[in-house]
This record gives structure tokens, C-alpha cells and sequence, in this order.
């Protein structure tokens, strides 16, 4: 096995740097380019262990999460554990599944296993212990939180604009009842998407919004727009991908009229449809972005525990359709 004084002479620096390098401090690009290849010809691993034992670290990171098996968020895992293991870390994940009265139990398991820092993905506001997540020992980030705390990085997603501008869009180009399937409303993306499509009526008074609620089920998404359907809408926007198979399996089968004419908007986390469909608008979430952001992020935090908070920061969801990126104002990028 390759010593790390082995890569600085191969590599041309000192211990020192190599050391640095790998505790993810800033080099000369040269030298970390030097290092980077050094490291690969000699195939170096890093004990981990003896590592963390002199620094009195685990090099593991906590991931708490509302639901593990959406396709949302195994996309946002799968980018932070990108970043993460590319440093060294390793991934502990604990789920919740809604039951917000074991999170503070999920929160013990993670913290006895030695944590060096905890993302907490999908928080939601009636978690009474929420504020505990402030005073942990450790650096602590959140993702689609309802509330900034102090000390707490956070990243949302800008899911309120995404649905204000597909709405918009709607009734700038005529359309008068636009139908709507909402998810359930104790959930807080679900609040930020619905008050983002109420929002965009604001500046649209013409238009009329006709909603239902589904239950993020593909059955709720086949019924909703049989429903919604029926009165007389021109233009749909799902706000959950898994309703919006219900909805595409609706359609197919549909023999009204009116369903190969609807316009249609929805989640989804491939673009292909919007470009194959002249009808089809796409809300893609950006979940490589949001996970590579909060992994390094997270890792700038252990680095450094001083570092200023990140308040809000807002990832955009990317919009595809009728031929091209949409832009709010209806045009192609």
C-alpha cells in the first residue's frame, strides 16, 4: 500500500501539501493537479480510521429524510454522496417516512454514531423539536426547510416560482380554466407549489384556477384528471410527478376530445417528452445541483465551523417545453 510520502515524491510537494490536499483546503492549481495524478498512478488510499482518530473525527455525515424512496430525493442522495465520498466521507442515512415523532430518535442514532455534520432533507413545519437541530454540537444543514434557524445552512428549492411562471404561461396564451392537482397540504412543498399558482392568478384575473388534491398516488393522479376534465379545463398543471403518471395513463385511455387538445405541464426528472410533445410543458428539478451544493457546502462547514450561514439559498427548477427552455415571459431560450 502507497504512503503518502510516496505521492509527494511522486508528485514533486511536501507531506505538508499532500496533507493539506487531502483535508480539502486550497492548493496552487498546479500542485493539485500534481497531487490528483500522483494519487491515481499510485492508487493511495487513506485510512480513514487512523485519520479520524487523530482528529477526533468519523469522516461519516448524517441524512435524515422525510421519505428515502422518492425518485427526488435517491437523486439528491446520490449527489451528495458523490461529493462526499470524494473526500472521504461516508453517507449515514435514517429515515422518517412522515412520522415526525421519531425524528428526534433518528437524530440521537446519528449523533451516537459520531456525525461530523447532518443534513436534515424535507423538514416539516409542525416538527415541535425542529429548533433542536440549532443547538446540535455539529454543523447542520437543511433542505426545503419552512423556517431559517440560527447557526443552520439551508437550501430551498424555488418551487413557488416554477408554478407562478408555468401558470402564468398558461394564461398568457388564452387559456381561461387552467385545472390544477395539488398535493396534500401538510406538506410544505406542497404549500410553496399551490401558493405559487394562486400567486400567478393575481396577475392574471382573467384566468380561473380549478383545483383538486391528490395523495401523491398514481390512482389520485387518474382520478383527478378525470375530474378535472370534466370541467372543462384547457390547461393542467400536476405538481407531483407520481400523480402525473396517473394523469399521462388517463389521457391515453381518455376517448374525450378535449384530452388530446389539453395542455399539459408537470413534474418530471427527464425532459424527453417536452421535446417530443408539441403539448407538454416539463418542471425538471435540478436534484445534481441541490445534492452537489449541499455536499460542498456542508464540507466548507466542517472545514470550518465559523463560516457565515448560508440563509436561503435557492435552487431553480428547470423548465422545458414547447421546443425549448420556457422562459416566464413565454418565450424560447
Amino acid at each position: 500500500m502507497s504512503s503518502i510520502r510516496e505521492v509527494a515524491k511522486l508528485a514533486g510537494v511536501s507531506v505538508g501539501s499532500v496533507s493539506r490536499y487531502l483535508n480539502g483546503q486550497q492548493l496552487k492549481a498546479v500542485n493539485m493537479e500534481k497531487i490528483a495524478a500522483a494519487i491515481d498512478a499510485l492508487d493511495y488510499k487513506e485510512n480513514i480510521i487512523a485519520k479520524g482518530l487523530k482528529n477526533n473525527r468519523s469522516f461519516s455525515v448524517g441524512l435524515l429524510m422525510n421519505s428515502i424512496s422518492s425518485q427526488f430525493g435517491a437523486e439528491t442522495v446520490s449527489a451528495i454522496e458523490g461529493v462526499m465520498e470524494a473526500k472521504g466521507y461516508s453517507i449515514l442515512l435514517s429515515g422518517f417516512k412522515g412520522d415526525v415523532s421519531q425524528v428526534n430518535k433518528k437524530i440521537d442514532y446519528l449523533m451516537q454514531h459520531s456525525v461530523d455534520g447532518l443534513i436534515v432533507f424535507m423538514s416539516e413545519q409542525d416538527w415541535d423539536g425542529m429548533e433542536r437541530l440549532a443547538d446540535l454540537p455539529i454543523p447542520v444543514l437543511t433542505i426545503n426547510s419552512p423556517v431559517q434557524l440560527a447557526g443552520v445552512d439551508r437550501v430551498q428549492v424555488a418551487d413557488r416560482k416554477s408554478v407562478r411562471e408555468v401558470i402564468s404561461y398558461f394564461a398568457e396564451q388564452g387559456h381561461q380554466r387552467i385545472g390544477l392537482l395539488a398535493a396534500p397540504q401538510n406538506d410544505y412543498v406542497a404549500r410553496e407549489r399551490l401558493i405559487g399558482a394562486k400567486e400567478a392568478l393575481e396577475t392574471h384575473p382573467e384566468a380561473q384556477l380549478v383545483t383538486t388534491f391528490g395523495d401523491y398516488s398514481r390512482l389520485s393522479g387518474y382520478r383527478g384528471a378525470e375530474e378535472l376534465l370534466a370541467q372543462d379545463i384547457t390547461a393542467l398543471l400536476v405538481t407531483n410527478y407520481n400523480m402525473a403518471m396517473g394523469v399521462l395513463e388517463f389521457l391515453q385511455q381518455s376517448k374525450d376530445p378535449r384530452s388530446q387538445q389539453l395542455l399539459l405541464a408537470h413534474y418530471d426528472y427527464t425532459r424527453e417528452m417536452a421535446d417530443l410533445l408539441p403539448n407538454r410543458i416539463i418542471i425538471k428539478p435540478a436534484t445534481a445541483v441541490i445534492g452537489q451544493l449541499c455536499g460542498e457546502r456542508l464540507l466548507a462547514r466542517m472545514a470550518d465551523p465559523t463560516s457565515a450561514i448560508d440563509e436561503g439559498v435557492w435552487v431553480e427548477n428547470e423548465l422545458f417545453g414547447l421546443g425549448g427552455n420556457l422562459l416566464p415571459d413565454g418565450k424560447q431560450r
